[in-house]
Order: C-alpha cells, then sequence, then structure tokens
C-alpha cells in the first residue's frame, strides 16, 4: 500500500511517546533493583530469635557461663534445633539433648517459638510487599510497552494520496458520496485500516455503509467490510467510518453451560466476539470455586481480556496486566484463563491457557487434546503461560470447556472418553455440537454436577 501514502513524518510527537515509554520502563526498572522475595528466615534472624532468648531466660540463669561459654556450640545445637521443631512440629535429637542439660526449657522454648512465630509472619509481610512491587514493576512495564505499541500504531496512520485517492475521490462521487478526507493505516501485507470522512450529496439518498464498502472494494482489489463498530447509514451529516478487509472464512460459535447443584450462577464466564483485524476471539474464565463470588472473578478476567483485545493490546500483554492486577488486590483471588485466537485471514488459531482445562481440536475424523500445566492467573508471582499454534481447515472445531466438565467425567480415562463424545457429534452447528456434549457428559453422572460445567464451541469455515 505504500505507493500512495503520504510520507510525511509525526516524529517529534512519536519521539515524545518514545519519551514517556522510557521513563515509565526506568521507573519499573528501579523495582528490579529492590530486594528479592527470602523462602526461609535469615542468618540474622536466627541470631536476633537466639539472642532474646539468652537475654530474656539465661540471663538470670547461674549456669549461663556454662552454657554460653565453654559449652557454646552444644547450646546453639539445642536452640536450632528447639527452632527446627517450632517450624516442621516434630521432634529432633538435638532438642532431646538440650531439655536434658537447660535448667529452664519450657521458659527457652517457649521464647524462641514466639520469637519464630514473630519472624515468620514478618517474613510473609515482607514478602507479600515484594509481590506488591513486583506487580507494580510489571504495570510499569506493560504501560511503558503500551506506548511504544501506541506510537508505532498512531504515527503509521498515513494520508491517503496521489493516483489512488483520487481513484476513491471521484469513483465514490459518481455513486453519490463526498468525500472530505482519507487515512489509511496499514499493519501488513493483508490487513489495512481505510479510515473515509463521508456524506451523501444534497439531493441523494442515504445510502448504507455496506453499498460503500462494495464499490470500494473494486479500487482495492479485495473484499472490504465496514467496521463492527461502524455506523450502518451515510447521510447528509459528514461522519468518518472506517472499511477493513474480509477474511477468506468465518467462525460460527455456540455455548453450553449447567451450574453446579444448589446454585443459580454460574462461577464460569465466557466470550466470543470478532476483532475488525479479522481475529476471533473465544474466551473461558473459571473462578475460584462456584456461585456469585467466583461469578465476580471470573467476569473480571473476561471483562478486562476484551477490553484489552478489543483496544489492540497483545494476548501476553493483556493476560499480564490483569494478573498484575489481581496480585495488586491481594485477596487471594485467582481464576483460570483460556483463550483461542483465530485468524479468518489464513486459519492459523493460537491457544494460551493459564491454569485452564483440556482444550479439543476436532479435525475430519480425530480429536486432539491440548492441555495445559500452568497455575491460574493471580496465584503466583510471575504469570506462567502455555501457547500453542495450530493450523486449521474448513470444517474443523474447537471445543473449550471448563474444568467442571471433565471433573464430571469417569475416571479414569475422562479426557479419552471426551474425544469419543466429540467423535460421535454428527451435526454441523456449534450451538447444537455444545448442547449434545453437555446432554452427554451429564448423562455419565449419577449424581448432579458437583461445579460448574461451560462447553464453547467455534466451527471454522469458509465464507
Amino acid at each position: 500500500m505504500g505507493d500512495f501514502l503520504d510520507t510525511a513524518a509525526l516524529e517529534p510527537g512519536c519521539e515524545r511517546l518514545h519519551g514517556y515509554a522510557r521513563a515509565f520502563q526506568s521507573l519499573a526498572d528501579t523495582f528490579r533493583k529492590m530486594p528479592v522475595k527470602k523462602e526461609q528466615l535469615s542468618k540474622e534472624d536466627v541470631e536476633e530469635i537466639f539472642r532474646d532468648a539468652c537475654e530474656s531466660v539465661c540471663s538470670g540463669c547461674s549456669r549461663r557461663e556454662l552454657c554460653w561459654g565453654r559449652n557454646y556450640y552444644r547450646t546453639y545445637r539445642g536452640l536450632y534445633g528447639l527452632l527446627h521443631a517450632a517450624e516442621t512440629q516434630e521432634e529432633n535429637q538435638e532438642e532431646r539433648e538440650f531439655w536434658e542439660t537447660c535448667r529452664n526449657p519450657e521458659r527457652v522454648k517457649t521464647t524462641v517459638e514466639d520469637g519464630f512465630g514473630r519472624a515468620r509472619l514478618n517474613l510473609l509481610w515482607s514478602n507479600r510487599l515484594l509481590e506488591t512491587r513486583a506487580a507494580m514493576m510489571e504495570q510499569l512495564a506493560q504501560t511503558a510497552d503500551i506506548m511504544r505499541n501506541a506510537a508505532r500504531s498512531i504515527y503509521d496512520i498515513r494520508r491517503l494520496d496521489g493516483v489512488k485517492r483520487y481513484q476513491v475521490e471521484t469513483g465514490l462521487r459518481t455513486h453519490g458520496l463526498q468525500m472530505r478526507d482519507a487515512w489509511i493505516y496499514t499493519r501488513d501485507d493483508e490487513w489495512f485500516e481505510l479510515y473515509l470522512t463521508l456524506r451523501t450529496g444534497r439531493w441523494s439518498r442515504c445510502i448504507p455503509v455496506k453499498e460503500a464498502a462494495w464499490w470500494l472494494s473494486g479500487y482495492f482489489g479485495q473484499d472490504l467490510a465496514p467496521a463492527y463498530d461502524s455506523r450502518m447509514i451515510i447521510n447528509r451529516e459528514f461522519c468518518t467510518v472506517c472499511f477493513t478487509p474480509e477474511p477468506e472464512y468465518v467462525m460460527l460459535c455456540g455455548v453450553a453451560r449447567a451450574t453446579r447443584e444448589g446454585e443459580v450462577i454460574s462461577g464460569d464466564s465466557f466470550s466470543m466476539f470478532r476483532r475488525d483485524n479479522g481475529q476471533m476471539i473465544l474466551s473461558i474464565s473459571d473462578g475460584m470455586g462456584s456461585g456469585p463470588g467466583a461469578c465476580r472473578e471470573s467476569e473480571q478476567v473476561i471483562e478486562l481480556l476484551e477490553q484489552f483485545l478489543e483496544a489492540g493490546f497483545g494476548k501476553e500483554t493483556a493476560v499480564r496486566m490483569i494478573h498484575a492486577a489481581l496480585m495488586l488486590q491481594n485477596n487471594g483471588s485467582f481464576s483460570s484463563v483460556d483463550l483461542c485466537t483465530v485468524n479468518l485471514f489464513d486459519g492459523s488459531c493460537e491457544f494460551l491457557k493459564i491454569g485452564a482445562s483440556t482444550t479439543f481440536l476436532k479435525k475430519a475424523d480425530w480429536v486432539e487434546a491440548i492441555v495445559s500445566t500452568s497455575a491460574p492467573i493471580g496465584i503466583m508471582e510471575e504469570v506462567d503461560f502455555d501457547c500453542v499454534r495450530r493450523q486449521l481447515s474448513p470444517g474443523d472445531y474447537v471445543i473449550m470447556v471448563s474444568d467442571g466438565v471433565l471433573d464430571a467425567m469417569p475416571e479414569p480415562g475422562g479426557e479419552e472418553r471426551m474425544k469419543e463424545l466429540i467423535l460421535e457429534q454428527e451435526s454441523a452447528g456449534a450451538g447444537e455440537i455444545a448442547g449434545n456434549l453437555l446432554e452427554a457428559v451429564l448423562s455419565l453422572r449419577e449424581n448432579p454436577p458437583e461445579d460448574d460445567m461451560t462447553i464453547l464451541v467455534g466451527g471454522f469455515w469458509e465464507r
């Protein structure tokens, strides 16, 4: 598309955004220089516990000089034995020897246990503070990355110029449309966004945006369509409309759900939507537990995920930002994230899973299970996710399920039985397949569901 783009650069504005990004990145880097988490008490913590025991108990004992003088190392081993016993709740040889030699073993033991409890609590709070700092660092680093991406995208938008602008403007005028301005944003060879500011002529009728897209398709040599959030009609008031290439494929989706026995609200949340760049997004989030609390957690994850992806952020950036937000909440909540992204231009498919249940990919006569080994979002300090890429062909199905579905399958071999159920499906409708699978899973159980169940199906077809 570069042969008809205005090459006037807006470098000062772009450089300013990059400057902001560098500032946020530098601020994030300062958090990396802070202390790291401690898995156990330090040598200084242990010595403080022993010093407190010596001063509060041993200072008035007649055997102080003997214990902390000639028998110093034996006393030290004994205190370590008491400390180990306080930590593991198991008796050891050093502790038994200490009880045989000390005149005030009960007081010393109580002092060591109290000191250990305080030190352990301080360690937990210190680590929690460091986790919060790490989450803030991640937020700042992701903000810097977002600004860099914004600088690239905003200043890659150029005015439509030259011969192509003349062709578009003249052609639209023959159909009763006046064009005031035209901009184009090119992402790659197959994808661009065309922004036209249009209105109808004084005596012209209102014109559907889809009709204008059909006329424009001839000038660009490929099928164009209005963006999903575009207005439907062009009238006598100037308005800016976005047109994008029409993908070669479509994805038709359906869902079926069941709630845990005794619950009215499901703790699972799901989403399915198409982005203007030709990506189809399917996602499921399973909140901790069931009921309204789990529903709020999973809904929050899905809503944030939708907002970040619709704004144009990458999948990894989106999940890291959500993870950092959950860590900063510090309320012990966590949710799984199961994300499927399908490119409707070439059929490439990517699965991003964070603590999620198995996803099934149905081909003509076989089914592949895509599993996850990562922990749910919001638990670990650093988010860990599994990412798998596959190529879809027309007639393939993506079947995403929440944990409750496989947990309801008979053991052993739940995944294999689920594959058999999927292969038995003869319907071509995604919604019908989802409903049939849920009904089949429920029929295998003698008791009502013990967890929320969600089955999300997407069928991949040529347009």
